[in-house]
């Protein structure tokens, strides 16, 4: 379905709207095999969108860089925004009204739900699309309880369940 979400997303761009596309990790991992910022840009801007303006978001950028980058997104100059979780909160444009995330399953549903409330930020109505690089039947379950509920705490409190509180070093 990334073709049909790739041509849903253009056509919420020629209507006017922007979107986000979000990767967990900066750079390539021949060990993780996740999708990572600086390889779906290239690849959005190169093969997919090559039309489109688009910028790159990452947390390895100087503050000022991001701050250029997040600038011009906010202004409706870039059509697509392609960043790390660094946009998890904070980020406010209206105009805004689809979000791919890819390899969802590497982030906690607490994080996927401030990831998809950086849309549906005004009267457009909004999208948010998840894409896994697994088919496992734990993450797809996992994906599924964020789609049935938009209350922040309950997810907090099912992944917590999930996946426990973590380690401390």
């Amino acid at each position: 379905n990334r073709d049909k979400a790739y041509e849903f997303t253009l056509a919420k761009i020629k209507e006017g709207r922007q979107a986000l596309v979000i990767c967990p990790l900066i750079v390539e991992s021949d060990r993780l095999g996740v999708k990572a910022v600086e390889q779906e840009y290239k690849k959005l801007t190169e093969e997919i969108f090559p039309q489109l303006k688009i910028g790159l978001l990452h947390g390895r950028m100087k503050t000022k860089e991001k701050d250029a980058v997040m600038d011009s997104f906010a202004k409706g100059e870039l059509a697509i925004l392609v960043a790390t979780s660094l946009v998890e909160v904070g980020i406010n444009v209206p105009n805004a009204a689809v979000i791919l995330i890819e390899s969802a399953e590497r982030f906690g549903l607490a994080q996927l739900h401030q990831l998809r409330g950086r849309v549906n930020r005004s009267t457009h109505q909004a999208y948010c699309m998840l894409f896994t690089e697994t088919n496992g039947q734990k993450s797809l379950d996992r994906l599924k309880i964020l789609v049935d509920c938009f209350n922040g705490f309950k997810l907090a409190e099912e992944d917590l369940k999930q996946r426990g509180f973590g380690n401390l070093f």
